[in-house]
């Protein structure tokens, strides 16, 4: 076995029809689940101390979800432990490891859109060109980014895909299936440049075991180590455990990128720990850097800091002529952003007009995507 079950299964679907059992934390939670159920002609029992049962049919369970959600406050909801069991099961001991906070509970109802996106493949990737600051015309490689279609055709934006899991709790489900969809579609459409592929470190529940099919999907591409750079985002998160697997894969040929840095004390404090090969500059310094001085004196220092480790760097967010031209006159290695290319599929190349530009490999065959749910505007940050 080469993943985690816990990044790896989904959760199933509700029963159709059964019994919604809830433990809440205080009698006073339990006074107001009476008077939430009553209220909303919701038949129940109380089949012991500080539990509540409800039966209930097929298609009745998101409405009464909802009706106990909207009565509860959110520390109630939290609290709240909940089992779901189908028509005829009594709960046993075993069931106990089976229950979940109730807010969770809500919400993977209510976002089974996101359960199901998983579960069908319907993911894929868009890939933005990190090029050469002296020449944009040279892509050094790309980054992947995750984006989803709902059932009816439209895409859904990274942001609220990622909101969703973490409500939902499917983050280790949704960041595994990310990484091997940008390696299989990658593969797809022959990119041959390195590829940036984002992961999470709060969405790896077990490092030594979790990343296992990643790099069993790398391998089984025939993918070159030296080709894969994994950029770890939300670096707050990094601990001990993480950095000694990051390490290993370092020393296996695989490459790292600090994204974000300049956002915080935190991708300050990790550079030593990481020493990653390549930095990518927080988006928030690179906006209008040409004018604000402040942030020019602050982004100029970063990159002499990174120079003098023998760390490659990164502009990400690029969106003008002028950003682009401060960077190249302050030494940085590579840019990236909406200045360049858009994410698209198939992988965009840089300026395509301009002479000895290549032509983009076969389109994309994702199929058909109608208009954005939520749109992803300029300058926004973008996840995996």
């Amino acid at each position: 076995m080469t993943s985690c079950a816990r990044c790896s299964t989904l959760p199933e679907p509700p029963s159709s029809a059964g019994t919604l059992y809830l433990a809440p934390p205080l009698a006073h939670t339990q006074s107001n689940l009476r008077r939430i159920l009553r209220e909303r002609d919701i038949p129940f029992a109380e089949p012991g101390a500080r539990i509540v049962s409800i039966a209930f049919r097929p298609g009745r369970l998101e409405e009464i979800l909802e009706a106990i959600a909207e009565g509860l406050g959110d520390a109630e909801r939290r609290d709240t432990r909940s089992l779901i069991l189908g028509e005829g099961s009594e709960p046993s001991l075993v069931d106990l490891m089976n229950t979940q906070p109730l807010s969770m509970l809500v919400a993977q109802v209510q976002e089974r859109w996101l359960t199901e996106m998983i579960r069908d493949r319907r993911l894929f990737t868009h890939f933005q060109p990190i090029v050469q600051a002296e020449d944009t015309r040279e892509v050094h490689g790309y980054e992947c980014l995750l984006r989803g279609r709902l059932a009816d055709g439209s895409l859904m934006a990274p942001t609220l895909m990622y909101d969703a899991a973490r409500n939902a709790d499917l983050l280790f489900q949704l960041d595994r299936a990310a990484r091997l969809t940008a390696i299989r579609e990658a593969v797809a459409h022959r990119v041959r440049e390195k590829l940036f592929i984002n992961f999470n470190p709060s969405s790896v529940y077990d490092p030594a075991f979790c990343l296992k099919s990643t790099i069993s999907a790398i391998d089984e591409a025939g993918i070159e180590p030296s080709r894969v750079v994994f950029e770890v985002v939300e670096s707050d998160q990094v601990d001990v455990d993480l950095l000694g697997i990051i390490s290993s894969y370092r020393r296996a040929g695989f490459q790292v990128a600090l994204d974000d840095l300049g956002a915080g004390y935190g991708s300050l404090n990790l550079l030593s720990s990481l020493q990653p090969d390549v930095v990518k500059l927080d988006m928030r310094l690179v906006r209008d850097v040409d004018s604000d001085r402040y942030k020019a004196g602050i982004t100029s220092k970063l990159l002499e800091m990174a120079q003098k480790l023998g760390i490659a760097t990164i502009a990400e967010g690029i969106e003008s002529e002028a950003e682009l031209d401060w960077f190249r006159n302050h030494g940085a290695d590579y840019v990236q952003g909406f200045h360049i290319a858009r994410p698209s599929c198939p992988p965009p190349r840089p300026f395509a007009h301009a002479p000895g530009a290549v032509p983009p490999p076969p389109k994309c065959q994702i199929g058909p995507v109608r208009a954005a749910r939520s749109a992803i505007r300029p300058g926004e940050p973008d996840l995996v």
